[in-house]
């Protein structure tokens, strides 16, 4: 075998395709040759072969593991590597999906905005009665102080009633989730594009906000229905009282209307709201934020809304 001159010189590809597709062929060569040679001495029988019987000899050949498990370790590292692909693929994604969401630093200065262009006050959480938060809590999201904006657990449930719904029935979002939509996807998630960076930009709120600021941005940002945009405006509209006036009963009937405001509006539909305020009292119950006591006195306060023969304001709006 003649071997070329050090003075000659190399023939490289004319393009870096061709020396890709080179280097590729010299590298399948390589390992075509060397599973070759593998193979002629692991396979039993084979004439030179070590522990080999000779060409005279009729000794039964018992089957080699070896080549098998050859043949697992190679299944193992190529899986091995479709793993890291996919891995450096998704936080690579991830990576530019998080930089192509908003910055979240400006959301309470934007809260305020939206107020004070609404004409509806700014109520900071230490003038908001305590039994709001833990009715909202109850009713929208159990593991609010648990998890860091994305409620796995309720999101696994939501997907499995989805499904043995047969359509979307219920969404999993946190409180968290729902002050991104409202804040930064104008209250619009359906899609997955969109849930995806809803979920993404309540992460990043988590991060940077604590559990409280996140609940006095969103109780100042949701609608509670009648024109009413926030927790002040909403304990104005429906019961004349200031946010930390507000009782039991009162709180509940407020965070039952932030599913449906329309649906749940005392004054159209009073039957739907009394049934949704048991509903958030009897989360709170289970949850252990109430006593039954403290339960079935809330329930059996009356409100103007349910009163026989009640007449609802001559503002109110109730869609036909």
């Amino acid at each position: 075998m003649s071997l070329p001159s050090p003075t000659a010189p190399e023939t490289a590809p004319s393009h870096p395709l061709g020396a890709l597709r080179a280097t590729l062929a010299e590298a399948t060569d390589a390992l075509r040759r060397r599973y070759a040679h593998d193979a002629s001495h692991e396979a039993p029988g084979s004439p030179g072969s070590p522990g080999s019987p000779g060409p005279d000899t009729h000794e039964p050949t018992t089957p080699q593991p070896r080549s098998r498990r050859a043949r697992l370790r190679r299944l193992a590292r190529r899986a091995l590597i479709v793993l890291l692909v996919v891995v450096i693929l998704g936080a690579s994604g991830l990576t530019w999906a998080w930089q192509a969401t908003p910055s979240v630093v400006g959301l309470p200065a934007w809260v305020r905005g939206q107020d004070a262009a609404r004409h509806a006050p700014y109520t900071p959480l230490a003038q908001v009665s305590p039994l709001v938060s833990k009715a909202l809590v109850a009713i929208e999201d159990e593991r609010f102080y648990q998890h860091h904006g994305i409620d796995t657990i309720g999101l696994l449930r939501a997907a499995w009633d989805d499904l043995r719904a047969g359509h979307i029935v219920e969404g999993g979002s946190t409180l968290t989730a729902q002050l991104a939509k409202n804040a930064y996807l104008h209250g619009y998630d359906r899609s997955l594009t969109l849930k995806a960076e809803d979920l993404l930009l309540a992460v990043k709120i988590e991060r940077r906000y604590s559990k409280q600021q996140i609940l006095e941005y969103y109780l100042n940002l949701v609608y509670f229905g009648e024109g009413a945009y926030g927790i002040g405006a909403a304990a104005q509209r429906y019961f004349g009282e200031r946010a930390s006036q507000l009782d039991l009963a009162q709180a509940a009937l407020l965070a039952g209307l932030v599913q449906a405001p329309g649906y749940y509006d005392p004054w159209c539909h009073p039957e739907a709201a009394q049934d949704r305020q048991r509903v958030v009292l009897a989360h709170m119950l289970a949850q252990g934020m109430i006593t039954l006591a403290q339960d079935q006195a809330a329930q059996h306060e009356n409100f103007a809304f349910w009163a026989p023969g009640a007449s609802r304001p001559h503002d109110a709006f109730c869609a036909a």
